[in-house]
C-alpha cells in the first residue's frame, strides 16, 4: 500500500512518484535541478513534455512505499 508525504520542491528526488493534482495524475521526477536566486526547482516528469518551474519551498505531495521507504541515515535511539 502507498502512503504519501509533503516535502519541499528542494527535497525531491529523481525516481520520486509525485501527485500533479489532488485527483491525479502521479508522475515520476527525471529531472531536479535548483537555480537562481530566489532559488527556484525546475523538474521534469515521465510522460509530461516540458520542463516546470516551481518555488523551492512549495510543498508537493510524494507517493511512498513503507517497504521501500528511505531509511532514516541518522535513527532515534528507543526511549
Amino acid at each position: 500500500m502507498m502512503s504519501t508525504r509533503t516535502v519541499p520542491a528542494a527535497q525531491l528526488h529523481l525516481g520520486d512518484l509525485v501527485l500533479i493534482s489532488p485527483r491525479g495524475p502521479v508522475r515520476r521526477v527525471t529531472l531536479h535541478r535548483l537555480q537562481g536566486a530566489p532559488p527556484t526547482v525546475v523538474l521534469a516528469y515521465a510522460g509530461k513534455p516540458g520542463h516546470h518551474a516551481v518555488a523551492a519551498d512549495q510543498p508537493l505531495t510524494v507517493l511512498t512505499n513503507p517497504a521501500h521507504a528511505r531509511q532514516d541515515p541518522n535513527p532515534r535511539p528507543a526511549d
